[in-house]
């Protein structure tokens, strides 16, 4: 049987990998100034998708949903450090219960809990799953090499009868955090300064910087802090290739491992989700824009899939690996997924029908869909409370989400509708410009039709 090493980072955009280039032509895509020969050597050997997205652009609520196949709303992660629905089953637990697999883990779990990276068995221990530990974790630097290594030791010295899944959970380029807000490096590390002279080799700064458009609940680009010029938005995109450099050559040694198994054992890449990367003047995630959203998806297995085929025309995200490795083990899916099966598409196959949009949560009550050419971004007031999301609109009262009772709660009046296509760098929102109205009608009725089946999650832990 098949084997599964998932490698996922933190907060890598999809535009971060240099053979995208030809995909991402402006050269104000980290593509143009990033060297990742790993990443490229996994595209061109394997399949990789560039409509690929997250559920939610942050950390916890974007892993549980990975490991469900559930959306925030519904596994009860909807921010960072509160637990899953207890019952929704997590990859772990549901291969543990329906197949001879054997599930572990090492590195970066932060789907669904307050700690981040478990290092031992016991109360820590990720459910359904066998922790690799790996000690302390401070930052992507310290852990990532530690995890990589142990990783590669798993799959070179595996040599049990039954198949295994292991997930491998690599830090950066999230250290980015840390550069952006000086974390007590400030008076040691001055950002803007040019230590190598290397001014001439920094990404410029995005085209999206300023723009004119109200975003949902008022927002806009705030001062943020340290308050960036353009010399320090180019540092900061320049450190954040840096990381994801590191991230490739962290893969090479998994690579490597699992090419000296000789045996059909998978391997697959991706992020829980993008950074701000300057674009729109953002840092980290959070955001409804690409750069938070738009993530990779690669699959490598040289024995079993397409060669070196870029699929440019399915949605694809994270909801769909749960799924896929199901299909490929035989194992049936948990109720009420909402991914599907990327196998036809990795052997080169039409898979018949499929989704025709992708519809994302961002920052809590936020919500998004994609279409072939359009963007739609509104959002729900937030009553401040992460159990009781949404404010009803006839009385003002804090009512959980209920299956089916989206236009019962109130909105904010400031939407975003933007044209990929012309627009890619999402200057221009088309959201008043009443030539767009079936535009909007139909994402709306694709936000009613998944508001319809959603089914809200009600028994986890908020400790």
């Amino acid at each position: 049987m098949k084997n599964f090493v998932i490698i996922i980072v933190d907060q890598m955009s999809m535009d971060c990998i240099s053979l995208y280039k030809k995909y991402f032509k402006d050269e104000a895509y980290l593509a143009h100034w990033v060297d990742t020969p790993n990443l490229d050597r996994m595209i061109n050997e394997g399949v990789s998708f560039t409509r690929s997205y997250t559920p939610s652009a942050v950390c916890c609520p974007a892993r549980a949903s990975l490991f469900t196949s559930r959306m925030p709303v519904e596994h009860g992660v909807i921010c960072n450090n509160i637990g899953i629905d207890r019952n929704v089953p997590n990859m772990g637990e549901w291969f543990g219960d329906h197949s001879d697999y054997t599930m572990h883990y090492c590195g970066k779990w932060h789907a669904g809990g307050k700690w981040n990276c478990p290092q031992k068995e016991g109360a820590r221990k990720i459910p359904g799953m066998n922790v690799l530990p790996i000690g302390e974790h401070s930052n992507g630097s310290n852990l990532d090499y530690k995890v990589s290594q142990t990783v590669s030791a798993f799959v070179r010295n595996y040599d049990k009868d039954k198949p295994f899944i292991l997930v491998s959970g690599l830090l950066n380029p999230h250290d980015i955090c840390f550069w952006a807000h000086d974390f007590g490096v400030k008076d040691t590390i001055k950002r803007s300064s040019d230590f190598f002279d290397i001014e001439n080799h920094l990404p410029p700064v995005p085209p999206n910087m300023d723009y004119d458009f109200i975003e949902p609940d008022k927002e806009h680009v705030k001062p943020l802090p340290p308050h960036f010029n353009a010399h320090e938005w180019q540092n900061y995109l320049y450190d954040y290739c840096r990381m994801v450099e590191k991230i490739d050559s962290d893969v090479e040694k998994i690579l490597n491992a699992v090419e000296d198994r000789d045996d059909d054992t998978f391997v697959i890449f991706t992020s829980d989700h993008g950074d701000g990367l300057g674009r729109h003047g953002r840092i980290e995630k959070w955001h409804p824009y690409e750069g938070s959203n738009k993530i990779p998806l690669i699959f490598w297995n040289p024995k079993s899939i397409c060669k070196g085929f870029i699929n440019n025309s399915h949605f694809v995200n994270l909801l769909d690996i749960f799924p896929t490795i199901c299909d490929y083990t035989g194992v049936e899916m948990p109720p009420h997924s909402r991914g599907l099966s990327l196998k036809p598409l990795l052997e080169g196959k039409e898979p018949g029908e499929w989704r025709d949009h992708i519809y994302i949560d961002y920052e809590k009550t936020g919500r998004i869909i994609i279409s072939e050419r359009y963007k739609y971004v509104m959002k729900y007031k937030f009553s401040g409370n992460d159990d009781l999301q949404f404010i009803r609109k006839e009385d003002g009262v804090f009512e959980s989400f209920g299956k089916g009772a989206g236009h019962t709660y109130e909105k904010y009046s400031e939407r975003m509708l933007f044209d990929l296509e012309k627009d890619p760098w999402e200057k221009v929102n088309l959201y008043n410009n009443p030539n767009y109205k079936e535009v909007l009608s139909w994402h709306e009725e694709k936000l009613k039709e998944w508001e319809e089946k959603l089914i809200p999650g009600m028994h986890y832990d908020r400790n």
